[in-house]
């Protein structure tokens, strides 16, 4: 969890610096702090590989920041990312408690 928390932080470093429209910012922001707070919930951590939602996952997210922070997020591209982390949302606060 340490890891994918990490990446998480590296998201919203990379945000801060980027040059996107505020508003579009605060959205992507607040996605990850609600992935940051679901990560803490202790419930989790031994579930996150079994539900979809590993170190690959985290990486992919990280990479897909770059791009976007880097000048591409405009059309599509954000929205990607948007529904992204909405899935991510999803698995870790869905059903893992079966």
């Amino acid at each position: 969890m340490d890891h994918q928390y990490s990446i998480i932080n590296q998201c919203l470093q990379l945000l801060k610096q980027s040059d996107m429209p505020t508003i579009k910012k605060l959205r992507v922001e607040i996605q990850l702090i609600q992935m940051k707070r679901l990560l803490l919930n202790d419930s989790l951590t031994s579930d996150l590989a079994r539900n979809g939602c590993g170190d690959d996952v985290f990486e992919g997210l990280l990479s897909q920041m770059r791009r976007i922070c880097g000048g591409r997020y405009e059309g599509e591209a954000l929205t990607d990312l948007m529904e992204r982390i909405g899935g991510m949302l999803n698995v870790l606060g869905g059903d893992h408690a079966h």
